[in-house]
């Protein structure tokens, strides 16, 4: 007959057994696979048995507790999750692509527990979180992001706190962009005139507001002639290779930064900016300005690069604030002349907002028009109006309609005109209206 156990206590006892009598195998990642061989015997040899698990599932179980990430494993990599929030051992929140966040069926068993999961994932990024460093991120194989605080940064009864974004390249197409309301035809439309032909710009919006999905699904838009240059910190989430027949058919060189215990060897996002402007490029990207690189961008934009990114900001003038405050921390000018210089290297900013149904929306695009006396004024070109915004059953029920109030400035026209677009593309914009044939 089998010993009945508690599946913690076994644990326990097979951590033990596994330390004491195989512990070569647990480290090196080569050697896991010999862990549920080894595992597997030692239930048999015991007799253990838990709540009518077979042994395979007792074994998976236990393997993944002492090789994998416990509860975290099954959420890990798929490409259905965006973000795993951990609020506390006893507390995990999932937040699926389309938006919607359920609370996990499972929990850690303890605080502790909650601690040793995170603190192996840390390692395999090369990262370290324990009393002297209470607070630590990196990034995972896969595209994974993780950021950890453990106490005296939260509460000892909390154990950890993380958040885990699993960064995947986004694969929205212009098409489904209009097709889910995100935006419209036209909307779209002018944002792909701009980017093919010399106007740089920023995608303001808060965190999972969909700020890089619809610049990937932009950038698509590029004739494969035209180099593209991207740069982005720790994780890709720029995917813009487009292979026909086995053969790369753009021309396209992604980057990514890359952080060093030494300072001296780091390579940073503001390096990289730098360093390709030596590439030709014909549109350089930013994945998400958030230091010292704004300065290499804006100067880059001004010098006359093509220069698109993404920034935390809630409208246009804001982008251009934070992007100000951004550059002085390189060179602190005027602040006033830092505005002007951003606004004048990103003349456009689009909004993009989730709304409370989890629904995206590029909310506007405003192009910020510098006066002859330096003032800046910003112009509507695309707007959403919300006409309902109602709670139904628990759940959010948001209307509203796409319009265009303005039209953009006698300068720009000038400058897409210079650069070459077509007086047929160019004049489709020139009257209001949310379509066009």
């Amino acid at each position: 007959m089998g010993k009945s156990i508690a599946f913690v206590p076994l644990l326990h006892l097979a951590q033990e057994y596994i330390s004491q009598n195989y512990a070569a195998a647990l480290m090196e990642k080569s050697k896991f696979p010999q862990i549920k061989t080894y595992l597997e015997k030692y239930l048999w040899d015991n007799g253990f048995t838990v709540d009518s698990m077979s042994t395979t599932e007792l074994t998976n179980k236990l393997y993944s507790e002492m090789a994998e990430y416990s509860i975290l494993t099954k959420y890990l990599g798929k490409d259905e999750i965006e973000e795993i929030n951990i609020n506390g051992w006893d507390d995990v929140a999932i937040t699926y692509t389309d938006g919607h966040i359920s609370k996990a069926e499972e929990h850690f068993y303890s605080p502790q527990h909650a601690i040793d999961i995170v603190k192996r994932l840390l390692h395999h990024s090369g990262m370290i979180i324990d009393n002297a460093t209470p607070m630590s991120q990196g990034h995972l194989p896969g595209n994974t992001r993780i950021t950890a605080l453990k106490e005296p940064l939260v509460d000892d009864d909390r154990g950890i706190s993380s958040s885990i974004r699993l960064l995947h390249p986004s694969r929205v197409n212009l098409a489904e962009l209009v097709r889910g309301g995100n935006s419209t035809q036209k909307m779209v439309d002018f944002l792909c005139m701009c980017i093919r032909y010399g106007v740089s710009f920023v995608v303001a919006g808060a965190t999972s507001s969909g700020k890089t999905t619809l610049l990937n699904a932009l950038l698509t838009s590029i004739p494969d002639n035209k180099r593209i240059f991207t740069i982005e910190s720790g994780s890709r989430e720029l995917s813009l290779l487009r292979v026909k027949d086995g053969k790369v058919v753009n021309n396209v060189v992604h980057t990514l930064s890359r952080p060093s215990d030494n300072e001296a060897y780091d390579i940073t996002q503001e390096d990289l900016v730098v360093a390709s402007l030596r590439f030709n490029p014909d549109i350089v990207v930013v994945g998400e300005m958030r230091d010292l690189e704004a300065y290499s961008a804006v100067e880059a934009s001004l010098t006359g690069h093509t220069v698109v990114s993404t920034i935390h900001a809630s409208a246009a003038d804001a982008a251009h604030t934070r992007l100000a405050l951004l550059c002085q921390k390189r060179f602190p000018i005027n602040f006033e002349t830092s505005l002007m210089q951003a606004g004048q290297a990103f003349p456009l900013v689009v909004y993009a907002h989730k709304l409370e149904d989890n629904s995206r929306k590029i909310m506007d695009i405003s192009e910020c028009v510098i006066t002859k006396d330096g003032r800046r004024e910003y112009h509507t070109l695309f707007r959403y109006n919300i006409t309902k915004n109602e709670l139904v059953d628990g759940k959010f029920r948001i209307e509203g309609s796409f319009e265009q109030p303005e039209l953009m400035s006698e300068s720009l026209i000038r400058k897409l005109m210079q650069f070459g677009v077509p007086q047929k593309v160019l004049t489709k914009f020139l009257t209001k209206g949310a379509d066009y044939d």
